[in-house]
């Protein structure tokens, strides 16, 4: 079973990410606190407003229908917070839910507006504050959407009222008032678009400073013609693993490897192939890499890989794959050149230290160069 460490080589550096984004339960917490927020004061705001109404008797339908009404709104906001509570909302392309609560809320101030009278402009002024909630999240077209949604909703129920209860209507007044509140919510609407650029301008700088930030980050942990980690951040990584696997979380091998005859290979065919056997080694490193795992080029032609492992013979036969792949590697811009890799490998001993985990793996290392190169040694533990 192989567990956890850091990072492989071939892999992007997730700590980047972890750097820009907040994490998954952050990141839902905070999801939370707004829609409690918005629901809160939102919520708090309408019932109130209509309380007030139903006390100076504007409220059609009385107490009972008032106390029914908005213990079906609430409920229908409660459903929200328990819905990401359990974090059923993750699974949602739309995880913040901004969208579905604004539709909600605004179909609660319709439905109460269709039983006030007098105050029918200033429940729909409610509006407004429900679009704060998603005036940093919605789109354009969600603003619009539910814009229309609201406004015709408005139109249709001042059509029920002059219907059904003309007596208690001033038809002429209430379309006045409906014009302007559909004037302040085109206005809504043209600052909304306002808005939405200026968000996809900041998203794409924002994604281009991140891109920047990273190929910082990446310049300066790793190698660039192996795309491997450089020793000083390497040290930093097997630092950490050491600590976890002190701790039991797994076994830790260390493999110290060379290529064999390197300088000879830079002297009798040039420095540009020997740029090229060091890619080679690196595209068959990475094969044999899983994400538990990570390489380090420490100089030159040596290189280190530290891999968490369930047992020393799973950390022998990656080291062996390496090897064996990288003997049968060709090269066509020198047809005669075979290139070997010598690696000597340790596991790391409780209470040792990084260094001297990879001084043990180096002796090993020394053992297969002086035996004939082109093999791996197993560091004996005393």
């Amino acid at each position: 079973m192989r567990l956890l460490v850091g990072m492989a080589a071939p892999d992007r550096e997730s700590g980047m990410d972890q750097s820009l984004t907040l994490n998954p339960a952050a990141l839902q917490s905070q999801r939370l606190r707004r829609v409690l927020f918005a629901i809160l004061a939102g919520g708090s705001a309408h019932t109130l407003l209509c309380w007030i109404a139903l006390q100076l008797d504007f409220f059609r339908g009385g107490s009972a229908l008032f106390y029914g009404m908005f213990a079906a709104i609430w409920v229908g906001h409660l459903g929200f917070v328990l819905f990401m509570l359990l974090g059923l909302n993750r699974r949602l392309s739309e995880p913040s839910m901004i969208m579905p609560l604004m539709v909600w809320s605004t179909t609660g101030i319709l439905l109460t507006a269709l039983v006030v009278d007098q105050v029918r402009l200033c429940v729909m002024m409610i509006f407004f504050a429900i679009v704060q909630m998603g005036v940093l999240q919605a789109s354009f077209r969600q603003f619009a959407w539910l814009a229309g949604y609201c406004v015709f909703g408005y139109a249709v129920i001042l059509g029920v009222v002059s219907g059904y209860w003309p007596e208690v209507v001033d038809l002429r007044g209430e379309w006045i008032q409906w014009g302007l509140f559909s004037v302040m919510v085109l206005a809504m609407i043209l600052l909304a678009s306002e808005i939405s650029t200026i968000r996809s301008q900041l998203s794409r700088r924002n994604l281009q400073l991140a891109d920047i930030v990273e190929r910082i980050h990446d310049m300066a942990v790793k190698d660039e013609m192996t795309g491997f980690y450089r020793r000083r951040h390497a040290m930093e990584l097997l630092a950490k693993a050491c600590g976890q696997s002190a701790r039991g979380a797994y076994q830790l091998a260390v493999v110290y490897l060379d290529l064999d005859h390197f300088k000879r290979i830079n002297d009798d065919y040039g420095h540009r192939i020997g740029d090229r056997v060091l890619e080679r080694f690196a595209e068959v490193a990475r094969r044999h890499l899983s994400g538990q795992d990570f390489a380090a080029r420490l100089g030159g032609e040596e290189f280190m890989l530290v891999l968490p492992v369930s047992d020393p013979d799973e950390a022998s036969n990656l080291a062996e794959g390496i090897l064996l792949g990288m003997r049968s590697q060709r090269f066509e811009e020198a047809p005669g050149l075979a290139v070997t890799v010598s690696a000597g490998l340790a596991m790391y001993r409780r209470e040792e230290t990084p260094e001297q985990v990879i001084l043990r793996a180096d002796r090993a290392l020394y053992q297969a160069k002086e035996s004939g190169r082109d093999k791996l040694v197993v560091e004996q533990s005393e």
